[in-house]
């Protein structure tokens, strides 16, 4: 049988500036926590945000924000 993917928003994941952990949890907890929008929180985890930092000098230098997902034991 095939194993069933969760869906990104039931995820545990962390929050990051640079190297400075800021919260974990789901995308809504981490909302919470940290006062941001629950959409952009979820925008954080698609390819489309990284991608954008990639090419862009200045937001490197700043420790931009950056959604890690932990994996599950």
């Amino acid at each position: 049988m095939a194993t069933k993917i969760k869906p990104k928003s039931e995820r545990i994941w962390a929050l990051y500036k640079g190297d400075e952990f800021i919260a974990d949890g789901t995308p809504r907890e981490i909302a919470r926590k940290t006062g941001k929008s629950y959409d952009h929180i979820i925008f954080m985890t698609r390819p489309a945000y990284v991608e954008r930092f990639v090419s862009d000098k200045k937001y490197k230098t700043k420790g931009r924000l950056e959604m890690v997902e932990l994996e599950d034991d």
